[in-house]
């Protein structure tokens, strides 16, 4: 079922976890699939797949720590996030955080 935007954001905000979607080439499915995490087609975009992390707050400070927002890009958070060659596929990562506000990198 695709979500929209403000679905997902009531959803964070009721369970103050930090929902991480990254979307990734679908020319890397069976990497994604060899890695055994679960993907659904983005809604508008045939070509890309999405993944989804939920951090709790603990799990998203460390991840911070790993991802210094100002001088990282979609890449390199999938590449934390993921791992290294999966990161080479990514295209963009939307973060919601339980405040409401959203963090977009591509």
């Amino acid at each position: 079922m695709t979500q929209t935007t403000a679905d997902r954001r009531k959803e964070v905000a009721k369970s103050g976890y930090y929902d991480i979607y990254i979307e990734i080439d679908c020319d890397c499915e069976e990497l994604v699939d060899a890695c055994g995490l679960e993907y659904e087609e983005v809604a508008d975009d045939s070509t890309q797949n999405e993944i989804c992390i939920s951090l709790d707050a603990g799990e998203y400070e460390d991840f911070q720590a790993d991802a210094n927002f100002n001088y990282t890009d979609e890449q390199d958070i999938g590449a934390i996030l993921l791992n290294a060659e999966l990161g080479e596929y990514v295209t963009k990562v939307t973060i919601f955080k339980p405040d409401g506000n959203i963090i977009s990198f591509y």
